[in-house]
């Protein structure tokens, strides 16, 4: 004999493996691509750092840029992880607020002031007003090991 209370649980639980699917699909596809910037053009900006922000999933660069015009302009440029930076040689200190650097990076695609540099996008890097150059490729990979 099957309880009202039991018949009641299955009802209750019924829903919840199409639902624990809807939710692993949505973290699985939450994460996005790069559609939003021209990865084929390398833009070159040079501006000074106002803050970075050292954060998973990405890194950010904001900079201030003048434009044409002389107005100036605020870049929002997002980057790699930590975990990718840091095999690349970078650390939380890397760029400070008022380090002047030359970013070459991939604009958006809409024009507005955002952009990405990173991994994946081979060409895009940070250069300091001393020279000193932040790419992003990993210094962990030991080249002369044989495959």
């Amino acid at each position: 004999m099957i309880s009202i209370k039991t018949t009641r649980m299955k009802k209750l639980t019924r829903p919840l493996p199409p639902l624990a699917l809807l939710i692993y699909a949505s973290v699985l596809f939450a994460h996005h691509g790069n559609t939003a910037y021209d990865e084929t053009a390398r833009v070159r900006i040079k501006g000074t750092v106002t803050e970075f922000v050292w954060t998973n999933p990405h890194s950010q660069i904001y900079l201030d840029v003048k434009d044409s015009s002389g107005k100036v302009v605020n870049w929002g440029v997002e980057t790699n992880s930590p975990g990718i930076l840091t095999r690349a040689g970078w650390t939380r200190r890397a760029l400070k607020a008022g380090d002047e650097v030359t970013l070459i990076l991939c604009p958006a695609k809409n024009g507005q002031p955002v952009a990405y540099i990173g991994s994946g996008d081979p060409g895009t890097k940070v250069i300091f007003a001393d020279g000193r150059e932040l790419d992003f490729v990993d210094k962990t990979v030991d080249k002369t090991a044989v495959k």
